[in-house]
């Protein structure tokens, strides 16, 4: 098997190549933090590398909510632009590659009822969030209109250490506190994630990639999540504790592009695809720090 991946210097990305070639699966990076040509809207770059491949797992993305409010262009155009031209590629090869789409738990914006599923009314808040639920949608278009075989991803509050974008909370807090450093949420503290360790969501897009391969569904849609609600409180608390800080928690004005509360059921994930998220909190805080601390 031979699989391209878009966004292959990102966290995510990153983890995945070390996990598929571990497997020996044959991966072709596609990231322009590596390679500057490997841009996701070069449409005729992206034909020269995606040939011959059995699949792409498209991660590349301005993947920062924040960074998406501040630059709503960039944003549209790299995360609507770049999915599409991924689609269009497959599309026009002979032998059509699947495509793997990460999306975000950003697209149901702020639900009424939890846990979430995968048929919750989706309804984002910010331009990050309305982006994905583009890149969704053309999936199933795609499927539907042009036989081109798409999954869609949602990803809920994946952490990990050094490969983590190091402004997201939980690495964040993490290296605050290994300073003593005041911890600063954005909101009440009472604010409810499904946090989900690098490790969980790397298995969980393996088993994407062996379900789509075996699969003659066209289209499916699953939320990647350990669906156990954690306060932005208890992350912090929990932080202080494995730290051993000296750490005060503070509070600060919430944003009014971030979604205060998510989490979600991962029954359909756990049926179809196998996913099922073994780490817990505390012990992903420990794996993280003996990342920071190797």
């Amino acid at each position: 098997m031979k699989i391209l991946i878009t966004g292959s210097a990102g966290f995510i990305g990153s983890s995945l190549k070390d996990f598929l070639e571990k497997k020996r699966i044959g991966v072709i990076p596609y990231d322009l933090k590596d390679t500057p040509s490997n841009d996701v809207r070069d449409i005729s770059n992206l034909k020269l590398k995606m040939k011959d491949v059995d699949g792409v797992v498209h991660l590349a993305a301005v993947s920062r909510v924040k960074i998406a409010h501040d630059n709503p262009l960039e944003c549209i155009n790299t995360n609507i632009g770049g999915t599409i031209n991924v689609l269009e590629v497959s599309r026009s090869l002979k032998e059509s590659p699947w495509v793997i789409f990460a999306s975000s738990r950003e697209v149901f914006g702020e639900l009424d009822e939890f846990p979430a599923t995968e048929k919750s009314l989706r309804k984002a808040i910010n331009v990050y969030g309305v982006a994905k639920i583009a890149g969704e949608d053309l999936c199933k278009v795609f499927s539907r209109n042009y036989g081109l075989k798409t999954r869609v991803l949602r990803f809920s509050n994946v952490y990990t250490g050094k490969k983590d974008q190091l402004d997201r909370v939980t690495p964040k807090f993490l290296l605050q506190a290994l300073k003593n450093e005041d911890l600063v949420i954005n909101g009440t503290g009472q604010e409810l994630f499904d946090f989900t360790h690098i490790g969980d969501t790397v298995e969980g897009i393996w088993g994407c990639i062996q379900e789509i391969e075996k699969s003659q569904e066209m289209f499916n849609d699953f939320t990647l999540s350990t669906g156990i609600p954690v306060s932005l409180k208890e992350l912090a608390e929990v932080i202080i504790e494995e730290t051993g800080s000296k750490s005060k928690i503070k509070y600060a004005q919430s944003r009014t592009y971030d979604v205060n509360n998510f989490y979600a059921d991962p029954k359909k994930a756990k049926e179809i695809l196998g996913f099922d998220p073994k780490v817990s909190l505390r012990e992903g805080i420990r794996l993280v720090l003996e990342e920071f601390k190797g």
